[in-house]
């Protein structure tokens, strides 16, 4: 729990530094695609700490709070930096190779949608009936986001698009990781057995 909080917090604290020292931070970490092609791949990590505006900075930070809350059981012993890097790397990455015409992108989301289908998954793994009911809402979110893109009302708040992809590509690398980790902990233990 304690780590939970620690985490939380510092991830808290880097994007809200982030965003008090915008618009210099946002042109030196935020996603850009030209940046990258540059080899500035550090962008790939840290545009996940840019934000539009402070509502974006905001809505996300209680996405991130809300999505440990809901999955407590399995974040308590689970460090979230792991996840939060390679869900940016994976997010950058596939907007990088698969859609080279979004030239910036910024925000917290995807990495938010990664976290959840892990918590999703290790619920499910864990026979616990209340991963299935969040899974199917957010199967649906994702669907309905694939089909008719973000609410108005998002894009008002944020005064930015809403890169919907990117909420698709961060679910597949929480789902990725998940099961590599449980792939991994079952041949560990296979081996045991043997």
């Amino acid at each position: 729990m304690r780590n939970r909080i620690i985490e939380t917090a510092l991830i808290t604290v880097i994007a809200l530094l982030v965003y008090l020292l915008e618009p210099r931070s946002g042109q030196l970490l935020a996603y850009y695609h030209t940046g990258i092609a540059r080899f500035e791949l550090w962008r790939l990590l840290t545009a996940t700490f840019c934000h539009s505006n402070f509502n974006h900075l905001l809505i996300n930070i209680a996405g991130l709070i809300i999505t440990l809350f809901l999955f407590s059981d399995t974040f308590k012993s689970r460090r979230i930096w792991p996840l939060l890097v390679f869900n940016s790397l994976f997010i950058g990455l596939a907007l990088f190779f698969f859609e080279p015409n979004v030239i910036w992108y910024v925000g917290l989301s995807g990495v938010l949608h990664g976290l959840f289908s892990y918590g999703v998954l290790s619920d499910i793994g864990n026979k616990d009936r209340w991963g299935y009911l969040l899974g199917s809402g957010f199967l649906v979110k994702i669907i309905y986001e694939q089909i008719y893109g973000a609410p108005q009302s998002t894009l008002d708040l944020i005064a930015a698009p809403v890169l919907v992809n990117a909420h698709l590509y961060g679910a597949l690398a929480g789902a990725i990781f998940y099961l590599t980790e449980y792939a991994l902990a079952k041949n560990r233990r296979n081996k045991k057995a043997q």
